[in-house]
């Protein structure tokens, strides 16, 4: 999955007579006057159009910028510099802009009332949301309270989710699931065990036997077994100490 990282620049996005709203993605450090100069058939298309124009880098450091990412992944951004067609409902085209022109204009337009429309959009939103998942994993420290049942809630939704293949469910078991429920396990965790620490810790191997299960001779099925392994070792480590 691609990344980028999406500060906003607001420039009054509006949707034009045809209800169409236009967003830009470009890339740092491309020059203004390339950018304006490929533009050029849309403001013979939509001589009223106005842009709303986001910068992009490579990485996010933050919520605000991960948040921004997942925008450009819902859009189906793959290349920039790019142009965004959408309306009410959402963006429904891309356009890279080397290639825009009259002809890919009205073609894109076209996309607005595909058969397949809302279904692509979903299946973007689900890439989305997975990349919204890890990214709170990554970036919110301490992980606890809201955020965690928040990333909680959000990882088993999209392991139901319609769009979710065994490879999903099983990324998101081992690499969000187990390592969200072990997170509630330590914040539980006062110096001695509880019955619901306990409980909380059983859940959570459940959760990574769960993913080793779903195919056990992938690379992530493998690294579940041999964290099985590990977490069966230090618990009889524990066992002889007590």
């Amino acid at each position: 999955m691609k990344h980028f990282l999406l500060p906003l620049v607001l420039a009054g996005s509006v949707l034009t007579a045809l209800g169409e709203e236009y967003t830009v993605y470009f890339q740092q450090g491309i020059k203004t006057a390339r950018l304006v100069e490929m533009l050029a058939p849309l403001r013979t298309a939509a001589p009223q159009a106005e842009c709303r124009y986001v910068v992009l880098s490579d990485t996010a450091d933050t919520m605000a910028e991960a948040i921004n990412t997942a925008n450009a992944l819902k859009a189906g951004i793959e290349e920039l510099p790019s142009l965004v067609i959408g309306d009410a409902q959402g963006a429904y085209a891309v356009i890279p802009l080397p290639r825009l022109s009259a002809a890919t204009l009205q073609a894109a337009r076209a996309a607005a009332t595909a058969p397949d429309r809302e279904q692509q959009a979903r299946k973007r939103n689900f890439d989305a949301q997975q990349y919204l998942l890890f990214a709170r994993m990554a970036l919110i420290h301490p992980l606890e309270g809201e955020n965690l049942q928040q990333c909680l809630s959000t990882c088993r939704a999209l392991m139901e989710h319609p769009f979710a293949t065994p490879a999903d469910k099983q990324r998101l078991g081992f690499q969000c699931l187990y390592p969200l429920l072990l997170r509630e396990y330590t914040n539980m965790y006062q110096g001695a065990h509880t019955p619901a620490s306990e409980a909380k810790l059983l859940e959570a191997i459940a959760a990574l036997e769960a993913a080793r299960d779903l195919d056990r001779n992938s690379a992530i099925g493998k690294q579940a077994f041999a964290e099985r392994e590990r977490l069966r070792a230090a618990r009889r480590k524990a066992r002889t100490m007590e």
